[in-house]
């Protein structure tokens, strides 16, 4: 057997030998595949719609196998005794949950509780001009309102409770306008004293608008005037419009004249 030949038979030995060892790493993969596609874990699937904030009862979920490979403990939950909730309260949705869900940690927590002296309510505000998609459950944000003028009065953009920390945003809905429109609307809860709820109830009934102004994680700072009606906007005009004269007539003393 000459050189070329012997190169060519240890070719071949060692081609085989790349081809049993491919062989059996696909085997070995296919057969860990198939050991975890013949064991199940078990998940909670809803068998009804569940509003945010509404208890999860064991008569809303039904149990299903699902195979180990596609189960994350981390994820998905087997019994709802997992999550850690405080004595005397129970697990509701954390959002609006559909039937079919399979439900996740994320999609559960214990129930919101008050403090001695608290109300918890809910706004309908404006899905463009009050949240924009940036405001979220948690988010610390300013509640201003714009009024109409009435019996020969003024109109006025207030600031009705500054920093105020939003306790969920519930989805999107559509609500006819006065004007025969329909615009798209979220409801927002907050967590307010008796008085607070009150100018916010109030406010949410007679304001033309209502906005929700995001506060920087940061801090707030000086929150400035709680009120700007149109006699005061009009003075800020008139203000700016007399300091831009006065730069302006300096600008000309100061400009050099040819001749």
């Amino acid at each position: 057997m000459n050189p070329r030949q012997r190169r060519g038979v240890l070719l071949m030995v060692v081609a085989a030998i790349g081809a049993v060892a491919v062989f059996a790493s696909v085997f070995t993969y296919i057969n860990s595949q198939q050991e975890q596609l013949g064991q199940f874990a078990t998940v909670l699937e809803l068998n009804e719609d569940v509003e945010a904030y509404q208890p999860l009862g064991r008569d809303s979920f039904n149990t299903v196998d699902v195979p180990v490979a596609y189960f994350d403990p981390e994820v998905f939950i087997s019994d709802l005794n997992e999550i850690e909730t405080p004595e005397g309260q129970e697990l509701v949705a954390s959002t609006h949950l559909e039937k079919g869900a399979i439900l996740q940690r994320g999609m559960v927590q214990p129930q919101p509780t008050l403090t001695a002296g608290e109300r918890e309510i809910a706004i309908m505000v404006n899905a463009e001009t009050g949240v924009a998609g940036k405001v979220r459950r948690g988010s610390v944000v300013d509640i201003y309102g714009t009024f109409q003028p009435r019996d020969h009065g003024e109109a006025c953009a207030t600031r009705i409770i500054t920093e105020v920390e939003v306790l969920d945003i519930g989805e999107l809905r559509s609500q006819e306008s006065e004007g025969g429109g329909v615009a798209g609307v979220v409801p927002v809860t907050f967590r307010l004293d008796p008085q607070a709820a009150l100018q916010l109830a109030y406010a949410e009934e007679f304001s033309t608008k209502l906005r929700l102004a995001l506060v920087s994680a940061a801090g707030g700072g000086d929150a400035g005037e709680p009120q700007v009606c149109s006699g005061d906007f009009d003075d800020m005009i008139d203000e700016a419009s007399d300091s831009q004269a006065q730069g302006g007539q300096t600008d000309e003393r100061r400009m050099p004249h040819g001749g």
